[in-house]
Formats: structure tokens, sequence, C-alpha cells
């Protein structure tokens, strides 16, 4: 005899998952249209995390604000045997992290807000260090003097010899370097009139479609309370050499970029022995 609500709760949770893979690949679709090159972001930084997790049996991987996962899933496609943990502030994003999640047990969520200073003492996070610690376009969200805080914290998170790697976009100065400050703009601008003539979502269009799904309401409503009014502000913009002698300052042994388009980096700090072992 069939159990009809052992396919009915299956169908559920295939639907579940369908909606969020659906709503991740508009997101990766929609995030390209600002990042011309994120394809090759992604692919880098996973190559350089499966060097660092070499021998490692099962490396621990945490995606730091991480959002929808794109990056953890990235990493675990070339590390089929690690473990990811997504943690971002943002409910929403996470949620659909989350339902992803829910069909791999390598990938799992931690809501914290790094802005508070006991954000590593989440359960998922504390404990065993990690390999790598990964990031793209969002610790640009982080005030200043919250980066610097965050970064100070990272040697304590990741083992010896273990690696940050975080892609961002850090704009050229336009007072000292106006002629690719120029170029980098004008490429940017060009690039967003490619995607979103195509019928990829904007900023605004996928957020309307996760708002659309019904799904996701409770965490849309939290959302909002999460952020406040830091959801409409952008925080000061700090340069490459900041971030860089952020990390030397926080206690990282190597520092530098592994990649790099006009004003679009991926940057680097290890921890303990630069030895690769």
């Amino acid at each position: 005899m069939t159990d009809t609500t052992t396919i009915h709760t299956s169908a559920i949770h295939a639907s579940t998952h369908e909606d969020a893979r659906s709503l991740a690949t508009r997101w990766d679709a929609q995030q390209t249209g600002y990042i011309r090159h994120r394809a090759d972001r992604f692919d880098t930084i996973a190559r350089v995390v499966t060097t660092i997790a070499a021998g490692t049996p099962e490396p621990r991987i945490l995606d730091l604000a991480g959002g929808t996962g794109s990056l953890a899933i990235e990493v675990l496609s070339h590390l089929p045997h690690a473990r990811a943990v997504v943690a971002d502030k943002d409910p929403a994003l996470l949620a659909i992290a989350a339902d992803l999640g829910s069909a791999d047990a390598r990938l799992q969520t931690a809501e914290v807000d790094l802005a508070h200073n006991d954000w590593a003492r989440h359960p998922l996070i504390a404990g065993v260090p990690f390999d790598a610690v990964v990031s793209s376009t969002a610790l640009h969200w982080l005030q200043p003097a919250t980066l610097v805080d965050v970064y100070r914290v990272l040697p304590d998170v990741l083992r010896p010899g273990g690696i940050l790697l975080n892609g961002d976009h850090l704009a050229y100065s336009e007072r000292q370097e106006s002629v690719l400050a120029r170029i980098a703009r004008e490429d940017d601008d060009a690039m967003q009139r490619e995607t979103f003539a195509g019928g990829v979502d904007t900023w605004d269009e996928w957020w309307q479609a996760v708002a659309d799904s019904g799904r996701y309401a409770d965490a849309l409503a939290r959302r909002d309370a999460v952020w406040g009014a830091d959801l409409h502000q952008a925080p000061p913009k700090v340069t490459l050499g900041f971030h860089l002698e952020a990390l030397r300052s926080a206690g990282f042994v190597e520092t530098g970029t592994v990649w790099q388009y006009l004003d679009d980096y991926v940057l680097y700090g290890i921890t303990g022995s630069p030895a690769l072992t």
C-alpha cells in the first residue's frame, strides 16, 4: 500500500527546493549583470580553496555574508567531500540558502550579524576551525570599523595555514585614479545595459520575485526589521590597500590578490605558516 502522506511530503520538499533553486539561479544571473566576470571570480576562489584543502578529509568552508549560498555551492562543486556554512544577516537570502541546503547535507546556514562582536560564537562557526573563509560582493556593506573587527576575528576562525578569499568591487579613486575609474564605470554601465536588456531581473525585480513566491513572506518582513535604515544607506567606500593593511594588522602572515579585472578583485589572507601543507 502506498504511503500517500510520504509522497505528499516529498512533493512539498521537492517543490520548495525547486522554488529556491529557481530564485537562486535568477539571483546569479542578476548579480552577473553587476559583475562582468563573476563566474571567473567564483572559479578562482574555488580552485584556490581546493589547493589549500588538499589532503584534508572533510574541509570546512565558511561563506561569510554568503546570501543564497552561491559561492559556497561553487566551492562544494570543486570539493565534494567538504562541508560549508553560509553565514548571513539577511533572513530572506538565508531562507533561500536553507531551502537549498535541505537537499544537500553538506550545506548549512547560520544567521549572524557581523556588526555584533559575538558572531563567531554561533554554534556552527565556533569550535573546529575552518580551512577557508570565502566571501563575494558582500563585505563592502560593512562599515570600515566593522570590517576591521571582522578581519581581526578571522584568524581565530581559521586553522593555521587557512585562507580568507574575499571577492569584491573596490572602486578606483576618482581623485587619484580618474582614468581607470572612468573606464571601470563605463564598463559596468555597458555590462548592465547588455544584461538587463536581455530579460534578466534587475535588483528590484528579483526581490519582487521573492515576494511573489509567497514562501518567504515572513523572512521578508523580518528583513526590514533586521536591516533597518542600513538597508538603504551604503557605507563609505574603502580601498584595496585598506583591506590588505587591515588583514596584516589582524595577524594574517601573507596577503595580496589572486585575481583582478579592473576594480574587481579577489584578495586573500593566510593565517599561521604561509607554507601550504
